[in-house]
């Protein structure tokens, strides 16, 4: 289905820089809504610069948050499914993946973040599923990279996480002989 041509591009945060209006629109979902971001702006504000279109947002009620972002003029679009404010589509996410509720919020920059800890269970619970989530997987390599987070963060994470964690800090810190191949690591992990 090809998505709504009224979602402007412009607003996409960029890895040459920032765009303040897409921040400035998550702060207001955030604070509309009362729960953290989860997705791209959340990678983004723990330190990755990466691009996102999008907004998605962790709720345990999705009908109180649906509600609270109609009250709050952020319109809903019903056939994507989608809360869109001044064009930039909004999405909720639940425990299913995220791997469970955040233990930790945080507000980076004016918006409500999940705590890294959490964002990280998220990516890889739902990284794991599917090689067409390459990007959430990514969005672990990246800050592992970037912060740089090492394996005695594995303790953080669920139990069943933590070897699949530990791989992609092995790869991106310490160079193996022999890395390990892409459809290796889902067909293990997944």
């Amino acid at each position: 289905m090809p998505r709504d041509p009224e979602i402007p591009t412009r607003f996409a945060l960029d890895l040459f820089g920032e765009q303040p209006e897409m921040l400035r629109l998550a702060k207001i979902v955030t604070d509309v809504s009362g729960w953290p971001m989860v997705g791209g702006i959340a990678v983004f504000l723990h330190g990755y610069a990466r691009t996102t279109q999008n907004f998605d947002i962790y709720t345990s009620d999705t009908l109180a948050t649906h509600e609270k972002l109609i009250a709050a003029s952020i319109r809903f679009d019903a056939r994507h499914k989608e809360h869109v404010i001044q064009g930039v589509a909004t999405h909720m996410v639940g425990d299913d993946s995220l791997g469970g509720p955040p233990k930790r919020t945080s507000t980076i920059r004016g918006v409500k973040v999940v705590g890294l800890a959490d964002l990280v269970r998220g990516k890889l619970t739902v990284g794991t599923t599917s090689m067409n989530r390459a990007k959430d997987i990514a969005d672990v390599i990246e800050p592992v990279r970037a912060i740089p987070l090492k394996k005695d963060s594995a303790p953080k994470l669920p139990k069943h996480l933590r070897p699949a964690f530990k791989v992609l800090v092995e790869q991106v810190h310490e160079p193996r002989r022999t890395p390990v191949p892409t459809l290796q690591f889902w067909k293990k992990y997944a």
